[in-house]
């Protein structure tokens, strides 16, 4: 009897110092606060969409250059705002892979992701923001954000204050170039945000 009593002593004190540390700690009560990062104009919605593009190029992507908050910063997903021209009076788009790439301030690959386009970017009647996560990837310095829409996905973009920040990168010979894109009824070229976003924490 005494054995027990002191069992049961012993555990309840363990579990009230238990409750009582994680009631101290913020990260292990409280979830991660998450964090967007943006290089848009932070306007551009599926509504008012400024436009949509496609390279249809199987080793070109858009391609977005992004700065962590802080040191450690840790990317967990990516918004994409774009479509598949999926329609209530069409079929299913033909089913296409996709792919996006997390690379570092050097370009040098950390993350490859491959993936049909239909459960991200087919939403009903208009463009929409496409949410993929990733392996939680820590950042040491500037990354980039690159998305291969290979003639499946038109990329959203943004005209207004363009922040210099939105490429296109080739994979295969590893160029990066400024985004720019015609408009109707011009050959002029003009620069453009793509719509790609990162959270972290």
């Amino acid at each position: 009897m005494v054995i027990r009593l002191k069992k049961t002593t012993l555990l309840l004190a363990v579990t009230c110092c238990f409750a009582a540390f994680c009631l101290a700690s913020p990260s292990m009560a409280e979830e991660v606060r998450q964090e967007l990062l943006i290089q848009d104009s932070g306007n551009a919605t599926a509504v008012d969409l400024a436009g949509l593009y496609s390279s249809g190029f199987l080793s070109v992507a858009e391609a977005v250059k992004f700065e962590p908050p802080r040191s450690g910063w840790t990317l967990d997903m990516v918004q994409i705002l774009g479509w598949d021209g999926y329609d209530e009076n069409e079929t299913l788009p033909e089913e296409q892979i996709i792919c996006m790439e997390i690379r570092d301030e050097n370009l040098d690959l950390l993350y490859r992701f491959t993936d049909s386009q239909l459960p991200y970017f087919t939403f009903l009647g208009q463009p929409g923001i496409a949410e993929i996560e990733v392996p939680s990837i820590p950042t040491n310095g500037d990354f980039y954000i690159c998305f291969y829409d290979r003639g499946a996905v038109d990329v959203g973009l943004d005209w207004n204050n363009t922040e210099g920040n939105s490429y296109f990168f080739d994979m295969l010979t590893g160029e990066l170039v400024p985004a720019e894109v015609g408009t109707n009824g011009s050959e002029e070229l003009l620069p453009v945000n793509w719509i790609i976003r990162a959270i972290g924490h």
